[in-house]
């Protein structure tokens, strides 16, 4: 009966094809002794409209820089998911990421990528499924390197196997942002826009209009 309802939640969102949402994310980030990384983040998802606390997600990791800026993570998620009444669960990953910079320029213009493996487990379900996340960032300083302009991220997601939960091996979701990086202090940036969420589900593939906000917070 658990795993029908984690059934359930995972393919509640094609019931309403189109969704504004609201994702808002504390992320702290960098070096916190030599070479070792640190990666913390919360954030809090509205959904249905802006009518409910939709998904809470902590995520923490450590890693390793080496000598090209090429950064190395490892760690742990939880995610509570509560899309209608009544519906809920719990979900547990384990992660794992590479991250750097493909092309970086004096005038503080970059382009960043990140490629990160999840193993995902729901309370009551017995399936670990595995997925990869691709994400590109470029960064369009107006006035210099620390300054604001415009960001754009892209992310897919590939689930590499089926579950008993639900997943589906192959193409997941993908998500397009547009929006401002604008600092607030040397290492204080806000980052806010609009992000399109296109979602590969059976029946319907439902796109979520998400207004998407992250306070990221640089240690180095």
């Amino acid at each position: 009966m658990r795993v029908i309802l984690l059934t359930a939640v995972l393919l509640a969102a094609p019931a309403a094809a189109q969704d504004v949402q609201s994702w808002n994310t504390l992320l702290v980030q960098g070096p916190v002794d030599g070479k070792l990384l640190l990666w913390a983040e919360a954030q809090t998802r509205l959904s249905n409209d802006l009518d409910r606390v939709g998904t809470v997600i902590g995520r923490v990791g450590l890693g390793v820089r080496t000598k090209n800026d090429i950064d190395f993570h490892a760690g742990y998620q939880y995610q509570h998911n509560n899309p209608a009444p009544g519906i809920s669960s719990d979900e547990h990953r384990f992660w794992q990421q590479v991250m750097g910079p493909v092309l970086r320029r004096q005038n503080g213009f970059a382009l960043i990528t990140r490629w990160r493996l999840e193993e995902r487990t729901f309370e009551g379900a017995q399936d670990t499924g595995l997925r990869l996340r691709v994400f590109w960032r470029v960064q369009m300083p107006l006035h210099g390197r620390g300054t604001a302009g415009p960001l754009l991220i892209s992310e897919t997601f590939v689930a590499l196997n089926s579950t008993d939960w639900g997943a589906r091996g192959g193409f997941d979701q993908q998500r397009t942002f547009f929006g401002w990086l604008q600092p607030l202090s040397k290492r204080l940036n806000l980052e806010t826009g609009y992000m399109l969420q296109h979602l590969n589900r059976p029946g319907n593939n439902p796109n979520n209009h998400v207004i998407n906000l992250t306070l990221n917070r640089r240690l180095g």
